[in-house]
């Protein structure tokens, strides 16, 4: 491969990054109500309706922020009422965070305005996106 070939092929690589990134949050913002929550707080409850629930520790990871900025976003849902936190019973110390029921209302609201079929082809096209950035990434 020729140096301009490779420096083609770099500029390509880089502009469909952008343009996946740029899609990717054009569709959460799509599924986000006009003065509704941020990204960062859909994807924290995204993220708990799926594991069930999350340490601070384990929020503070997923966003890559401190244990500080992590729990001031999940005092804001809090007191929204949309995740509780919970004492664990095997160590009192570890405090878990749960979606409340209207959290999961929340999340099942986002996806209101799309049809079953549409969720379908969605689910279906991201299962192909995420295989295939999994290939990429190793």
């Amino acid at each position: 491969m020729s140096i301009k070939d490779r420096e083609e092929a770099i500029h390509n690589v880089m502009n469909q990054m952008a343009g996946v990134q740029q899609k990717s949050q054009a569709f959460i913002e799509r599924i986000i109500k006009p003065g509704s929550l941020t990204q960062n707080q859909i994807m924290l409850l995204i993220q708990l309706r799926l594991s069930g629930s999350l340490t601070i520790t384990d929020v503070a990871e997923w966003f890559a922020v401190t244990p500080g900025a992590a729990s001031s976003m999940c005092d804001k849902l809090e007191d929204l009422g949309l995740l509780q936190r919970m004492r664990t019973r095997e160590d009192r110390r570890v405090v878990t965070i749960v979606l409340t029921e209207q959290g999961e209302q929340r999340i099942l609201d986002l996806f209101s305005d799309f049809e079953a079929s549409e969720l379908t082809k969605i689910s279906e096209t991201l299962e192909k996106i995420y295989h295939l950035m999994a290939e990429i990434a190793h």
